[in-house]
């Protein structure tokens, strides 16, 4: 089964899966680094509510963040 011709043959395999297997698993990483909110739900909260007060937006607006968050 694994003879000296077959030895580069699996190496090649190994080597190639693993290079693909690191590219597919650093770009799951960085997608879930970026769905990460820059700011504490908390702080979104507070300048949401802090700009309906200002009348920078609407009611309908800061609900529709709201449920967004």
């Amino acid at each position: 089964m694994f003879d000296s011709d077959s030895f580069g043959l699996w190496a090649m395999f190994a080597f190639w899966g693993s290079a693909i297997g690191g590219i597919f698993l650093a770009i799951q990483w960085a997608n879930r680094k970026s769905k990460k909110s820059p700011a504490p739900k908390d702080v979104i909260l507070k300048s949401l509510q802090q700009r309906l007060d200002n009348g920078e937006i609407s009611e309908e607006e800061y609900q529709r963040r709201l449920k967004d968050l």
